[in-house]
């Protein structure tokens, strides 16, 4: 089994769309330990709202020690996140592959955050054959494993559990085994859905997580590709589109990334450095702008159209597809009482009222009556002693 570069991958992205409420794909579960190829890797939240960035960090932590829980009674990881400065923290998530030995054996995990324990992990209990943990669920502690002893752990976190203002976020993750479970972990990935008014945009995520894995030679029901059909989103003058993803596990050959059939990166893109001895994910991103439409998908390949030699195997484990574009600003309105009451709506300071006796030659003067602001409603009060009088919004310069 090998590994990838040791070292701390932190990317911020920025996304695009319509405030579309929070997508949760259903929930269902299989033996997730079995001599199968994997469950694939499907959509698992999407998402659409103002104001919005993503924050990723993947943190490697593999050591090249034998059966840490055997050796030590209990194996302990712990790392430290800095999210960035926001208002508020929409969703959040937890993924970390882990290494059993094998299929058969059984891990019972806990994770606390900031020194609470996380609900879905009191404890969490995965491994062998039979596992009946959930798999591609929003809500609940997922395992997908592969038949080879690695699992993907995927977590919903709380936002409440998550500082904001600046001061690290401290993940521990503590394993026990009575059957000999290794335990290791390869790294911890924390996905964070961030707003912040600064921001000025609209923002779309969509987030695949799974056991993706395929072959060079497949057999039975194994595969040499897979691809991922990521949520709807609107390209509609979008300014930024990111597509981010992770693997784990493989050798020092060929791969192939294509989205919406486009080849991206070289024919290696999972970089694996044999160089280093204790190596973690490999985390790629790619600009996809120029080729994003409504409905994307990334496909991963180690199929005849890979240049020889092809990685053996390889498993894709989490992606998230983001896209940017400005925010959404509505129009003012405008409304008028025979008391002299003149009332506006805005999302956006810097308009100004102005005021005309006559619309065919008139002159507009500014009302320099100061408005009284109430949620996003301004109210102000003008002299109507004039026959007729005019009245209108100025967006400033």
């Amino acid at each position: 089994m090998k590994k990838l570069n040791q070292k701390t991958t932190t990317l911020l992205f920025t996304l695009a769309a319509g405030l579309l409420p929070l997508a949760a794909h259903a929930e269902f579960s299989l033996p997730s330990g079995s001599a199968s190829p994997g469950h694939g890797i499907s959509n698992v939240l999407s998402g659409s709202l103002a104001n919005g960035v993503l924050y990723w960090q993947s943190t490697s932590n593999w050591l090249n020690t034998g059966n840490p829980i055997t050796t030590y009674g209990t194996y302990a990881t712990t790392n430290d996140y800095l999210l960035p400065v926001c208002d508020s923290i929409s969703v959040a998530r937890i993924g970390m592959t882990i290494w059993g030995g094998t299929a058969n054996y059984v891990s019972e995990m806990t994770v606390s955050i900031n020194g609470t324990n996380l609900p879905s992990t009191n404890p969490i209990i995965f491994g062998t054959t039979n596992d009946v943990n959930p798999v591609f669920s929003a809500t609940s502690a997922n395992a997908y494993g592969s038949g080879s002893g690695v699992w993907l752990v995927t977590l919903p976190l709380p936002p409440e559990m998550l500082l904001k203002d600046g001061t690290p976020n401290t993940v521990i993750i503590s394993q026990t085994s009575t059957n000999g479970f290794d335990g290791r972990v390869q790294h911890v990935t924390l996905l964070a859905v961030c707003q912040q008014s600064s921001l000025a945009n609209t923002f779309d995520y969509s987030i695949a997580e799974g056991s993706g894995d395929i072959y060079r030679t497949p057999a039975g029901t194994q595969v040499s590709q897979r691809t991922v059909a990521f949520d709807p989103v609107n390209p509609t003058d979008a300014t930024a589109a990111t597509l981010q993803v992770l693997y784990t596990y493989g050798d020092a050959n060929n791969d192939r990334l294509y989205f919406n059939s486009t080849q991206f990166g070289s024919d290696n893109v999972a970089d694996w450095s044999t160089a280093v001895l204790n190596n973690g994910p490999s985390v790629v991103s790619f600009d996809v702008l120029a080729n994003l439409v409504a409905s994307n998908s990334v496909t991963f390949s180690l199929g005849a159209d890979v240049p020889v030699t092809q990685e053996t195997s390889l498993r894709p484990q989490l992606a998230a597809l983001a896209v940017t574009r400005p925010a959404t600003v509505t129009p003012p309105s405008l409304t008028i009482t025979g008391s002299g009451q003149i009332a506006w709506t805005t999302n956006s300071v810097g308009f100004s009222l102005e005021s005309n006796t006559n619309l065919v030659g008139g002159t507009w003067i500014a009302v320099t009556n100061a408005p009284t602001p109430s949620g996003d409603q301004f109210t102000v009060t003008v002299n109507l002693s004039e026959p007729q009088q005019f009245f209108r919004l100025k967006k400033s310069n």
